[in-house]
């Protein structure tokens, strides 16, 4: 027994209309996942950045950051196993 086309028509219709509820809900969720709270400055500084935006990298000394890295390379250096 088949069914009709107005079932059919009506089963199209709804899956179209979920499927673009699930990606406008998708879309809200991504824009909320990066959304920057710039009026709290703990917060900012949490995750590297400035109340004006900056990264706190760029204030950085760069004989302290290359200390860093150094001491990032010797790490890898000894951590190296020899086969």
């Amino acid at each position: 027994m088949r069914h009709s086309l107005y079932l059919r028509l009506a089963t199209l219709l709804i899956k179209a209309d979920l499927a673009r509820e699930e990606r406008e809900w998708k879309r809200k969720v991504r824009k909320v996942q990066y959304e920057i709270p710039w009026g709290n400055e703990y917060l900012l500084r949490d995750i590297g950045l400035h109340i004006d935006g900056r990264t706190i990298s760029d204030l950085e000394v760069p004989a302290i950051k290359t200390e860093r890295q150094i001491r990032h390379l010797r790490r890898l250096v000894r951590l190296r196993i020899a086969t």
